[in-house]
């Protein structure tokens, strides 16, 4: 191993190489050049993936630099101007952390940026002067403590940049870090009135009973954290390759594997943010309409379910940041029912209308589903808006056949294997037409955070979102009837589970017969299933 270089030494050394590294990056045409600056074992952009630079062919490599650059020069930063703040090696390992001061001359930023450089092994330094090479590169807030490995694990922590929702591709993980603090989406976001967010640290969403699948960089994260020191055992964790080639960090039946012991995620704080999209998206989602981005809130969250904590408008720099995780719910056509399309300003009006029809007060909450069901009828069939009298008409008359389809039907979603489904009773309280909830104010949030989601209504209608709906209430009449006492906690995360989540509609798709899934689509259905 060769003796460490003299400090003077170490800061020039750094400062070439990271003057080639920037010249290369910037230039569409260096490709090659670029590639040849890192360690073998340095992760560089491989198509649209993370790879060893060992394992990129040079003339593959160069090609998709160039791809890349030229796509995204409008918005690609233009680095310029480095300036060496600090170098320090490490005796042991010879490995460098260098801080340098630059500027973006796109947007005329000054920016900080850390670099890492190794020593190759002794027969590849042999080949090249014994030179260090870049091993990574990325942004910071400020001059930090960082080891070698410390930084790594930071600059690896941005993959998700290398191809956020609505951005060009990054060239490198430093162009992925410099996205992830300077650019966010430019777009206008629509909540609730009543939404409300800040996390209370319950842990429901590592512990609930779904899945949740990762891409395949995110091993590089996992494998570099400091497991020696946070809990030895995950030392070496290999996440489930799925078939889909994506990773599985949480089967439906687990709680999720990177928890302390206090109920917070090691890897979120080690590295003071969550890496991971699914776990940083959460509890929001995102839906494109012509007038921006409807931002929904998750109720298996108990602070968005009871309303606690910050509004999320008051909070959009972190919505940006979210949103780059994720591409919003989006929609080609709105369709009032199945098979009728209607303008945009009609279905935002309709679904508002329907949210109305849900809000808070004296009127029981049974009635305010029906009148919406009416409301979508007298929309369908250019009938006259009559709110008052639908709230005095009395509800549809059902045979006990059709009741009796309706209780199967939901009979089918209780026997689905949940747990929380399981822990309910298996018959359906025979006066299920005349129970009412107890708690509406909380499920009133539930359902029209469900209609503002449109995860029912945009790959469907807005009369089948509502019928969704009016099954969620159905089904939370059936869970309130397990205690005489509050809900429990477990029932209202599955209420949400279903709800904002979509699985109502794999139940119902999967488990109902042909002729009763195409009732889903009518106003009738709805009116039916409140009298059930």
């Amino acid at each position: 191993m060769p003796a460490p270089a003299s400090s003077t030494s170490q800061r020039s050394t750094a400062t070439v190489l990271f003057e080639r590294f920037l010249l290369a990056l910037c230039d569409p045409h260096a490709g090659e050049r670029l590639l040849e600056l890192h360690a073998p074992e340095a992760l560089v952009r491989h198509v649209d993936a993370l790879r060893p630079a060992s394992e990129c062919a040079a003339e593959e490599f160069a090609r998709g630099h160039h791809e890349v650059s030229i796509a995204g020069r409008a918005a690609l930063p233009n680095y310029a101007s480095a300036r060496l703040l600090q170098a320090q090696t490490d005796p042991d390992t010879l490995e460098t952390v260098a801080w340098f001061e630059l500027r973006d001359r796109t947007c005329e930023l000054t920016l900080i940026a850390a670099l890492g450089l190794s020593i190759p092994v002794e027969a590849e330094a042999a080949a090249i002067g014994q030179l260090p090479c870049i091993g990574w590169c990325t942004l910071a807030a400020r001059i930090e403590p960082w080891t070698f490995r410390d930084g790594l694990l930071q600059s690896l922590a941005d993959y998700p940049w290398m191809r956020p929702a609505g951005q060009p591709a990054a060239r490198a993980l430093l162009d992925a870090s410099y996205f992830r603090r300077h650019w966010r989406p430019a777009v206008k976001f629509m909540t609730l009135p009543d939404a409300r967010f800040s996390c209370q640290m319950s842990t429901a969403c590592c512990k609930h009973d779904f899945e949740i699948t990762l891409p395949p960089e995110a091993q590089r994260v996992i494998d570099a954290m400091p497991w020696e020191r946070l809990r030895p055992e995950l030392a070496g964790t290999r996440l489930a390759v799925r078939a889909d080639g994506k990773l599985q960090l949480k089967e439906i039946n687990e709680a999720c594997r990177f928890l302390g012991t206090h109920r917070q995620c090691l890897i979120h704080q080690t590295l003071g943010r969550q890496p991971f999209g699914p776990c940083a998206v959460f509890p929001f989602s995102f839906a494109q309409t012509p007038e921006g981005i409807a931002v929904s809130l998750s109720p298996i969250c108990g602070s968005t379910r009871l309303g606690l904590g910050v509004a999320p408008l008051e909070r959009e720099d972190d919505l940006r940041e979210r949103l780059a995780h994720r591409e919003p719910r989006t929609a080609t056509a709105f369709r009032i029912a199945p098979g009728i399309e209607v303008p945009w300003k009609t279905f935002r009006d309709v679904e508002q209308g329907l949210r109305e029809c849900l809000a808070p007060g004296d009127i029981p909450l049974r009635r305010r589903l029906h009148v919406g069901s009416r409301l979508l009828s007298a929309v369908r069939k250019r009938e006259p808006i009559e709110t008052a009298r639908w709230l005095d008409e009395p509800l549809a008359q059902i045979s006990s056949e059709l009741r009796a389809a309706i209780h199967g039907m939901l009979t089918k979603v209780l026997h689905w294997d949940r747990a929380a489904l399981r822990t309910l009773p298996a018959d359906i309280p025979a006066n299920l037409c005349e129970l009412e909830m107890r708690e509406a104010a909380i499920l009133v949030r539930i359902l029209q955070n469900v209609m503002f989601s449109k995860v029912y209504s945009y790959p469907y209608d807005l009369t089948t979102a509502h019928n969704f709906v009016i099954v969620l209430y159905l089904l939370a009449l059936i869970m309130q009837a397990r205690s005489a006492g509050p809900m429990p906690e477990l029932l209202w995360q599955e209420l949400g589970s279903l709800g904002v989540h979509g699985l109502l509609n794999n139940v119902l798709h999967e488990g109902v017969p042909e002729g009763f899934r195409a009732l889903l689509g009518t106003s009738d259905f709805g009116r039916w299933a409140l009298a059930a």
